[in-house]
């Protein structure tokens, strides 16, 4: 069962503010403005930010995130180094974050500002990340005794609504949490309802996570999508021993399954496994191992049916068809199912 994060219960305990400027790719002339402090909390400004956290990561636009291990994002380690330092680094390796933040913008990106917060949800480490996107005109005012950026003024450009949250990032430490997935994500670039594509710059290349989904859902967009690209095939005896093989693959004693090792280990031909990844590819689906959890789908991988347009049918049940019927080709386009065993009972 995959836990819920209480938002409601976030605390924070630090917060500090840097400034991201608007540049052109490859002009490193201009450099963020990092804070140097972090920045003194009221219990209002808690409340305020809390409140705005809150809404951002339960709007009907949230979405629980993993950590992407193919990407290159440094994200994922300078969270961790947070989660160890207990928040006591959060000044180092927030500069770290601004800096990624930085380098991966482009021209068309806007200026903005990145607050970066550390502090508990449900009484355990949590790291958020928020990137406020401000009107022109709307600018921070860096405090020339403390080299930073006070949080009391990206509220007072919040409240004229000149700065507003677009894109925002919470993060737990998996092993507290008892979750298989590393935090939730708020983007307003990304309309989950509309179930496009879930990518975007924050996501991918910036936080380098992609979209978690429960397993067993997972587990069964992997039966549905294989079977369909299956039954694209024009070999009837073929589609019968591949949707064999699946039932037997999903039915393994394994944690996860992975469609390449399926392709790897199943599929007869070079063309067949080329096809099939491509096929998942356009179902925007993984290619790679997933948790495994055949709770929506075990009745289904129980059961082998073959059906002949002379009303006959056969049925298999855990892995017996395999073993039991022979089917063959004939020359006419038709096909022979041979049975060989004792009849059990005849209804």
């Amino acid at each position: 069962m995959v836990k819920r994060i209480d938002s409601s219960s976030i605390i924070i305990e630090r917060i500090i503010v840097h400034n991201i400027p608007k540049h052109l790719k490859g002009d490193f002339s201009i450099e963020p403005n990092y804070s140097e402090q972090e920045s003194k909390l009221s219990d209002g400004l808690r409340l305020f930010f809390k409140d705005k956290v809150v809404q951002s990561l339960n709007s009907d636009r949230a979405f629980k995130i993993c950590f992407n291990d193919e990407s290159t994002s440094p994200i994922s380690w300078i969270v961790n180094d947070i989660f160890g330092s207990g928040g006591s680094k959060i000044i180092d390796q927030s500069k770290l974050i601004a800096k990624h933040l930085f380098e991966i913008q482009v021209g068309s990106n806007a200026a903005g500002i990145l607050v970066i917060i550390f502090g508990k949800v449900s009484k355990k480490n949590t790291c958020i990340i928020l990137k406020l996107e401000r009107d022109k005109g709307a600018q921070l005012t860096l405090d020339q005794t403390t080299h930073s950026y006070n949080i009391q003024e990206v509220k007072d450009l919040m409240l004229t609504q000149k700065t507003k949250i677009f894109k925002s990032a919470l993060f737990i430490p998996r092993s507290d949490f008892e979750t298989k997935y590393d935090g939730i994500i708020t983007d307003y670039q990304i309309d989950i309802r509309a179930k496009k594509e879930v990518r975007t710059w924050f996501m991918d290349i910036f936080l380098g996570c992609i979209p978690f989904e429960d397993p067993k859902i997972t587990t069964q967009y992997f039966y549905n999508y294989t079977k369909q690209f299956v039954f694209t095939l024009d070999d009837e005896i073929q589609k019968a021993k591949y949707i064999q093989d699946l039932n037997s693959y999903i039915q393994k004693n394994n944690q996860t399954l992975s469609p390449k090792e399926f392709a790897d280990d199943y599929l007869l031909t070079s063309k067949h496994k080329n096809d099939y990844k491509n096929y998942l590819l356009t179902k925007n689906f993984t290619f790679s191992s997933f948790p495994k959890d055949t709770s929506q789908i075990d009745r289904l991988i129980k059961k082998f049916v073959v059906s002949f347009e002379n009303g006959i049918s056969i049925i298999g049940k855990d892995g017996t068809f395999n073993k039991n019927v022979k089917l063959e080709n004939l020359p006419n386009g038709q096909h022979r199912a041979e049975i060989r065993s004792k009849i059990l009972s005849i209804k």
